[in-house]
């Protein structure tokens, strides 16, 4: 971003843009240029000098908490989520002033846009935390193989299967495509706006996600044979005892019969 009036400024991202200490000074002196009368003698070369000044200037003559030191801003791997958490306090303050110049614009759209992308962030670690905890359980649940020793409770278990796919399974399959996109245009909006692309923390990656889902589309199939086998057994089970309740009908009948031939 083309910082207005200050050619030596021009804030493009939420690190390296920082490190020489001009941009923070160009933020102060264009709200209150009483504080750096001196500002165009400021240069990148004095980077720690400048970024002191600015927290100096911000914690005793703002009450702005000094929440960096030029060591934090001046090095190689900048924190940029420290940078973005000091801007916006300096934004909010600023805001109180009501100055509505084209930078303060500028500015609120940037920081807005990190605002944004950090949303995003919290956005995706909530939702791919919950999908995989949701994944996780349901494969436990798949995974039961203590059926009811009774037929139609079994079918029971089958209609609940069924239900699972056609109604659980859906709504969770369209909230991992979600993710994916959701993933896809926060880092794109970052790139796009020249920042470090958000990355998930390790297992709670796309490819975490992916690997559960299959994982969960191995305990399902799993689950659909162990029940239709179940099934199958108690069906016999339940054939069996019917035949023999048969017989020994038969037999008791016969029994009877026996003992009133016997009886005359």
């Amino acid at each position: 971003m083309k910082t207005a009036d200050y050619s030596s400024v021009n804030v493009r991202n939420f690190t390296t843009s920082w490190k020489d200490g001009l941009a923070f000074c160009a933020l102060i002196h264009k709200h209150r240029p009483d504080l750096i009368p001196q500002f165009k003698t400021l240069t990148k070369e004095n980077a720690n000098h400048n970024l002191q000044l600015a927290f100096d200037l911000c914690e005793k003559r703002l009450g702005i908490s000094k929440l960096l030191d030029p060591e934090d801003v001046n090095v190689d791997y900048v924190d940029e989520k420290s940078i973005i958490t000091y801007i916006v306090t300096l934004y909010h303050y600023f805001s109180k002033m009501k100055n509505d110049s084209v930078q303060g614009r500028r500015l609120a759209k940037v920081i807005g846009s990190a605002l944004d992308s950090e949303k995003m962030a919290n956005d995706y670690e909530r939702l791919v935390s919950d999908l995989l905890a949701w994944i996780e359980q349901t494969i436990v649940t798949l995974s039961d193989r203590q059926f009811p020793n009774s037929l139609p409770r079994v079918h029971e278990k089958l209609v609940d299967f069924n239900r699972y796919r056609v109604m659980d399974k859906p709504a969770r399959f369209a909230e991992k495509g979600n993710l994916e996109v959701l993933l896809f245009t926060l880092q794109s909006k970052e790139r796009a706006n020249q920042q470090i692309p958000f990355q998930p923390r390790e297992g709670k990656m796309i490819s975490d996600v992916n690997r559960a889902w299959e994982n969960l589309e191995r305990a399902e199939h799993d689950r659909e044979l162990a029940l239709r086998e179940e099934i199958i057994r108690q069906e016999r089970l339940e054939q069996l005892a019917t035949k023999f309740n048969r017989k020994a009908g038969l037999r008791e009948k016969w029994l009877t019969d026996s003992e009133k031939l016997v009886a005359r």
